[in-house]
């Protein structure tokens, strides 16, 4: 568990959730557009994502949305 402080709130999240979610190795790196692309998916929809392939969920778009705002 990580801990960061937004706007003065103290939140814990899973370092990783995301990356292993996804099936990436520890070195890679998301980049905004993609996690933009992402987003914009609705929920239930299929992606494809380095020859894999996803189903969009509502976990997921949360953990796209937080690492978002923490790339900012």
């Amino acid at each position: 568990m990580e801990t960061v402080k937004i706007d003065g709130k103290k939140i814990k999240f899973k370092k990783g959730a995301l990356r292993n979610q996804l099936k990436l190795k520890k070195g890679q790196e998301f980049s905004t557009t993609l996690l933009k692309k992402l987003k914009k998916l609705e929920n239930g929809k299929s992606f494809k994502l380095n020859g894999k392939m996803f189903n969009m969920t509502s976990l997921m778009k949360k953990r796209i949305n937080f690492a978002l705002v923490l790339m900012k």
